[in-house]
């Protein structure tokens, strides 16, 4: 086993696995390394694991919104077929509720327009 690197990624959470991932797509040899028994232990497992596009930023929301067709054809995007439904989307919708009070409504008004 080579011990040489193109990337050293630090946190093998979903940020860190998907980093790694697009790299060793690429070609690149990747070493992902985390202070946790296995990945996804750390933050990533407190997610409550749902796509959305609303965020307060409209950067986020970009990033999101692109990101939603890739989890939306995730098998496709992979590859691979997960027998077991590991990596199913289900789109379920949802209701978000901003107020005047916090700025989030004008701020969606402002990315909406």
């Amino acid at each position: 086993m080579s011990k040489q690197y193109d990337a050293v990624i630090i946190g093998a959470g979903v940020i860190g696995a998907a980093t790694a991932y697009e790299l060793s797509k690429k070609g690149h040899h990747t070493l992902s390394i985390d202070k946790l028994p296995a990945a996804g232990y750390g933050p990533t497992s407190n997610s409550c694991a749902i796509i959305r596009v609303h965020y307060s930023t409209l950067e986020g929301a970009i990033f999101a919104y692109e990101g939603y067709f890739y989890w939306k054809n995730w098998q496709d995007y992979l590859g691979v077929t997960d027998e077991r439904g590991a990596a199913v989307f289900h789109e379920t919708g949802c209701m978000v509720m901003k107020t005047e009070v916090n700025g989030s409504l004008r701020r969606i008004r402002e990315i909406a327009d």
